[in-house]
């Protein structure tokens, strides 16, 4: 490799192509420069933009290229925002610069000072741009900055169109960031006056948000745009937004939505409920509309007599639709009920599906949950998916918990987040035929969860990068192309997932899982030879 001119499939898909920056790290015989830049925007695809800025300028200082000072200057610009910090020097210096870089690296750094401009700050003279000259990459995020623009000045009508735009190429390339991106701000800049477009615009950036990344990273801003939208129409999905978010790593400037989330994580098991003076006041505020409880009964909660309310009680109070301010125990209560209607209408679902297709939705909801400890013992997931073949008897055997009763939400419909992992998941399980898929499953469901989860990653990670083109071919342990050949899987996208586990130490342990799995077939398949020579 020449130069940072050589990772330009990086700069193509951003954050997506993070097995490249892996394996070029690891495998690649790449300059030094290079080597610093994806440490650098590996910090920044986390989210880690105060250590990702402490890199870039030390990179800088390490530095004999000018190509790479000036690429490492304008991201440097970019993680300053996200960190609430504007540098207008450093925007000057690189605007007046960008005569002297090559067009390879000019066309990020305009993108990056266009994305600056839209930060509130008002230069005498605006960066001029030539759409023609971009390829589409680029182009997607230069309409991106340009819609940002817009919006910040008001013409949220242009703003529109240039977000539809970025939108639009985005998917094209595919470039996870601007996908997601493009989705999230017009949601959040129309979202006082269209709610309901903001809120399926918002779902959409999720649902991508799930599909393409593990981890949210630098991209958090989607949840929190679902969860702001959900929580001003007292949505009750805002329960499912708020356990994604505290299911997964929050980078630091989302700590305080980290907080709100907690308010709205249901608690399953919970039966009775402190007569709070809170709970006191909404009872005195609803118990008398209905008057579904007792003269009595409404006295002695409402003296504090009785120290604990039952749900029951609770739920006799509930005649309609409960917003996102009421007391805990009675958002608790009537987001459990909403569960069960919703489990009523999902079962019904399943039972005009074919076997074949209820187990596929199983897989693919259990492998993409983040949150899965209810159904996880070897026994009970066993038990679970041998019942699909009589839908009767899974109905009854998942009715018995709130949270397998949700799970049977999510094999119809899940939780965006969760939708785009199932989605990802979903491509590799379908290339499998039927008796590998058995096979499989009976090899999955026996090995311990830990091993589940890695396996899980490294399949969705297979779906994500299914299709794509890195333009160089990657390459790794033998045991990956003979699982591969095992279970009718593309061997680049597999390279792809596995080069996605950054810690040597994971994929050592990926290889040891890989094998147990094909190992397991090899004897799967003697033992039914000999069965059929008998």
């Amino acid at each position: 490799m020449k130069g940072i001119e050589s990772l330009k499939e990086i700069f193509k898909y951003g954050a997506f192509s993070l097995p490249v920056a892996n394996y070029l790290l690891c495998e690649g015989n790449i300059p030094g420069d290079c080597k610093r830049i994806l440490d650098v925007l590996k910090l920044a695809w986390k989210g880690n933009f105060k250590e990702a800025i402490r890199r870039a300028d030390k990179a800088v200082e390490n530095s004999r290229s000018e190509t790479a000072k000036y690429f490492l200057l304008a991201n440097k610009l970019a993680f300053l925002k996200y960190t609430g910090k504007t540098d207008v020097n450093l925007y000057r210096y690189l605007k007046r610069n960008l005569p002297k870089m090559s067009k390879s690296i000019r066309d990020t750094v305009i993108v990056t000072l266009i994305n600056f401009e839209a930060s509130g700050i008002k230069p005498l003279r605006k960066v001029r741009v030539w759409k023609n000259d971009y390829r589409k990459s680029t182009l997607s995020f230069l309409y991106l900055s340009l819609a940002r623009r817009e919006a910040d000045s008001g013409r949220l009508s242009e703003a529109v169109h240039d977000y539809i735009q970025a939108y639009r190429l985005s998917r094209e390339v595919p470039h996870p960031t601007c996908i997601v991106s493009s989705l999230n701000d017009l949601a959040w800049d129309i979202r006082e006056k269209h709610p309901k477009l903001a809120h399926a615009l918002s779902q959409g950036a999720v649902f991508w948000l799930g599909y393409y990344r593990e981890e949210p990273g630098n991209l958090f801003g989607a949840l929190d745009t679902l969860f702001v939208v959900e929580k001003d129409m007292d949505s009750p999905s805002i329960h499912s937004t708020a356990h994604i978010i505290v299911s997964l790593p929050v980078p630091e400037d989302y700590l305080s939505l980290l907080k709100k989330a907690k308010k709205f994580v249901l608690d399953y098991t919970g039966s009775t409920y402190p007569n709070t003076s809170q709970l006191r006041r909404y009872v005195e505020k609803v118990a008398w509309k209905g008057k579904t409880l007792s003269s009595k009964g409404i006295s002695d909660i409402l003296k504090g007599k009785t120290k604990m309310i039952r749900a029951d009680t609770i739920r006799k109070l509930l005649t309609s639709g409960v917003d996102t301010g009421a007391p805990f125990p009675v958002w608790n209560e009537w987001i459990k009920m909403e569960i069960e209607r919703k489990y009523r209408e999902s079962s019904e679902k399943l039972k005009e599906l074919p076997f074949h297709q209820r187990q596929i939705l199983f897989l693919t909801t259990y492998m993409a949950l983040l949150d899965r400890e209810f159904l996880s013992r070897k026994e009970k997931l066993k038990k679970a998916y041998t019942l699909l073949e009589d839908i009767e008897s899974f109905a009854d055997f998942m009715a018995k918990d709130h949270r397998t009763m949700e799970f049977v939400v999510s094999m119809v419909k899940a939780h965006p987040f969760v939708e785009g992992r199932k989605e990802a998941v979903k491509r590799a399980l379908a290339r499998m035929k039927r008796k590998r898929l058995e096979r499989f499953v009976l090899r999955y469901i026996e090995m311990k969860e830990s091993d589940r989860k890695l396996l899980d990653r490294f399949l969705r990670n297979y779906g994500r990068y299914d299709g794509v083109r890195f333009g160089i071919r990657l390459k790794g342990p033998e045991v990956v192309r003979e699982f591969a050949k095992k279970y009718s899987l593309k061997v680049q996208p597999l390279f792809a997932a596995f080069w996605c586990e950054e810690d040597g130490r994971v994929r050592r342990r990926l290889e040891r899982v890989l094998k147990h799995m094909v190992l397991y077939n090899l004897i799967e398949i003697a033992i039914l030879f000999v069965m059929v020579e008998k």
